[in-house]
């Protein structure tokens, strides 16, 4: 099994691309990290921001426990923007049936800061963006893979990702 983060800052294009991606590949799942715990909850949870984003990932690493037990997906891919912490604990997932892969989107910030698709960014979004590129998380020194995706279509990253993975065995 191939379990796949697609990393990068807020608009660089992982859900859209990771949606793409599992079109492209037989058995494949996506995970929508964002959405394994609403914000309803986390308010009726009492949780902080960081409370929440920590909830959101254990509950991800259940999930991918689960399946790789299960075996029903040959690729599970899920996007979240990843810190050294994070990918070390995801790194811990493989196993001789299993590897991790952790593909960064690094489109530039100009283009990051731009309405995309049916998305308007909102001022603490902007905000968050431009601070996401300060702290490097449009270039993981643990990606597999950086694509500047500036001047690409979603597919031709999609694209780019299937030419890199037909490369990887598990």
């Amino acid at each position: 099994m191939k379990i796949i983060n697609i990393n990068g800052p807020i608009n660089s294009g992982k859900s859209t691309v990771s949606k793409l991606l599992i079109e492209k590949i037989d058995k494949s799942l996506f995970i929508e990290v964002d959405d394994l715990l609403s914000d309803e909850e986390q308010e009726i949870l009492g949780l902080t921001m960081e409370e929440g984003w920590a909830e959101r990932t254990n509950r991800l690493s259940k999930l991918i426990n689960q399946y790789k037990e299960n075996k029903q997906y040959d690729v599970i891919v899920f996007a979240y923007p990843i810190t050294k912490k994070l990918y070390d604990e995801w790194k811990a997932w493989e196993d001789k049936n299993s590897l991790f892969i952790n593909i960064t989107l690094s489109p530039c910030l100009e283009i990051c800061l731009k309405n995309r698709g049916q998305r308007e960014l909102e001022e603490w979004e902007i905000n968050r963006i431009k601070q996401m590129y300060d702290e490097g998380y449009n270039k993981r020194e643990y990606a597999n893979l950086i694509i500047d995706n500036s001047a690409q279509t979603p597919q031709e990253t999609v694209d780019e990702i299937l030419r890199f993975l037909n490369g990887q065995s598990v």
